[in-house]
């Protein structure tokens, strides 16, 4: 039996076409650093360099390229964001808000950055359901309130959250505001970018981060930050070194992108997002009803719960019950079914507290680009034959 990849909301794969070609063109053919050089390879580099930041650029609806730096994945370049924005705002009077859907990519960095002055980091709740409750996090912001962070998608349910409604009452709030005291909000858009259109205007977002690796079907290693212009002079540097710019100076370049990427870039890596960013973009229609026929198939399996509301993207997380941990039943699609799913919390603890998960986690399900409706019919037909044959039989009355 063939194995199935159904793990793409951790990492797309296959990746796009041309990927690995692309990457491999670069190392034969070139090989050059970007920036360190005027000799042909070098300008070829940057070239690409170039060309990849204003495609997503566009891909966001921004119209300024300098906006987006590059980094070594979607955690540093949140860790960047989040550490450079706030580096001159925390204090002990300062209230950093956090959805209960974020990543530990989001919330251990806003944790980290908190504790160091002694600032509030305080996470609003969501209900049973998945879906953030625009209202409660309204209503948990004050004059204190520096920073909002909301991702786009949770990675555990595949619920899209209302970014956009929240962008719009951090605008109204700002507008009243000193310019000193604006409250920025932060959007993890890691299991979007690549699925769903983003428009970085139109959600009202001033930082939004997003990989290569996943929707995208690009390389690891490799993620984007967007920064609204207004916090280009705002942001600190986290990382210090070589910039290819005014090498004399004793500090990083003052202007965006350069002002947050010291070092190398990994330009072998941006040649394979370069060559996945001409594939063509994805239908979201076609992402909406491969996420709906699984949760269609799955409402027919008795025995197997799904936890929260149906998302948008075509990710389940599953619940077997007390006779089946999510652990068990991963090994068991993979040992005897030759499927790939992930079992655990998803690093989203805070979730599987609202959920009521958090003593196993779940089986989370994620399909992708790739995935097809016959996939969607053996990983069900795999988890009919779990449930029915695992401890008690059909579990329904188990929950």
């Amino acid at each position: 039996m063939n194995r199935l990849y159904l793990d793409h909301a951790s990492t797309s794969w296959p990746k796009a076409d041309g990927v690995i070609e692309a990457i491999t063109q670069f190392m034969h053919e070139c090989g050059a650093s970007a920036s360190r050089g005027n000799y042909a390879a070098a300008r070829a580099a940057g070239g690409i360099v170039a060309r990849t930041r204003q495609r997503l650029a566009t891909e966001i609806g921004c119209n300024d390229p300098a906006c987006v730096s590059f980094h070594p994945g979607c955690t540093a370049a949140l860790n960047v964001a989040i550490a450079g924005l706030l580096a001159g705002q925390l204090s002990p009077d300062t209230r950093v808000i956090a959805s209960s859907v974020e990543h530990n990519a989001v919330l251990r960095p806003l944790h980290a950055a908190s504790q160091r002055v002694g600032a509030e980091l305080h996470t609003v709740p969501t209900a049973a359901s998945g879906r953030v409750n625009v209202d409660a996090i309204a209503g948990a912001i004050d004059e204190r309130t520096r920073l909002i962070a909301l991702s786009h998608a949770s990675n555990v349910t595949g619920i899209v959250q209302p970014v956009a409604e929240l962008g719009q009452i951090i605008a109204e709030q700002n507008a009243s505001r000193d310019p000193t005291q604006q409250i920025i909000l932060l959007c993890d858009a890691a299991q979007t970018f690549g699925y769903l259109p983003i428009d970085v205007t139109t959600l009202g977002v001033h930082a939004l981060a997003a990989p290569a690796h996943k929707g995208s079907g690009g390389p690891v290693g490799i993620a984007m930050l967007y920064l609204h212009p207004s916090l280009h002079d705002i942001i600190e540097p986290t990382i210090h070194g070589g910039s290819g710019h005014d090498g004399l100076a004793e500090t990083m370049p003052t202007a965006m992108p350069g002002r947050l990427e010291p070092g190398t870039l990994n330009v072998p890596a941006i040649a394979g997002w370069q060559a996945a960013l001409n594939r063509p973009v994805a239908d979201p229609q076609s992402i909406s009803k491969l996420a709906t026929y699984l949760h269609d198939g799955l409402a027919g399996i008795e025995g197997v719960r799904v936890v929260g509301d149906r998302g948008e993207l075509p990710i389940a997380s599953l619940d077997f019950g007390s006779l089946l941990s999510s652990a068990e039943a991963a090994a068991i699609l993979d040992g005897e079914f030759q499927i790939d799913v992930r079992s655990g919390y998803h690093c989203a603890a805070r979730l599987h507290d609202c959920l009521g998960t958090r003593p196993s986690g779940t089986l989370r399900v994620s399909g992708g680009h790739t995935t097809t409706h016959a996939d969607i019919d053996r990983f069900l037909a795999a988890v009919a034959e779990i449930a029915a044959d695992s401890p008690g039989g059909q579990r329904c009355e188990a929950f």
